[in-house]
């Protein structure tokens, strides 16, 4: 595998990632977004398949390791806006209210936690294009020592 290779492979799960945020984007607006589109488990979305799984041979660039924090954070995020979207979890403070205003509460949540996660992601792409970063400056010897 050369250099283009990884680029493109790197650029394709990031791509991925941005796609997940945007149904998760989506959901918070009200369109219904199956489970599948938006997993919850950070290994099972198509950027988790790849960082835990060909994603591996750059385990070992400085870059690389950043990534893995702000990727499980955004997924605890995704979780929080899936339970409280879903009924699963309702807080207090907003399950002890009625009618319109548990609405608007709800919803206020939900943007809170959607800005949280706009965020999280933000700071994960901003670690995956350090990481494009470094494996561009690499040599071609010292890159085929990773693979």
């Amino acid at each position: 595998m050369d250099k283009k290779q990884i680029i493109n492979q790197l650029r394709a799960a990031k791509s991925a990632h941005i796609k997940w945020r945007s149904y998760a984007q989506a959901m918070v607006a009200g369109i219904p977004v199956s489970q599948e589109q938006v997993p919850v488990i950070h290994t099972d979305c198509a950027f988790g398949k790849w960082y835990y799984g060909g994603g591996q041979m750059l385990s070992t660039l400085e870059s690389f390791s950043a990534i893995e924090v702000p990727h499980e954070n955004l997924h605890a995020i995704y979780i929080e806006l899936y339970k409280r979207i879903n009924g699963l979890e309702m807080p207090g403070k907003v399950a002890k209210l009625k009618g319109k205003h548990k609405k608007l509460d709800l919803q206020e949540e939900l943007n809170s936690l959607l800005h949280s996660l706009i965020e999280m992601s933000k700071t994960l792409l901003t670690a995956i294009e350090l990481l494009e970063q470094e494996v561009m400056r690499m040599e071609d010897e010292a890159l085929a020592e990773l693979i």
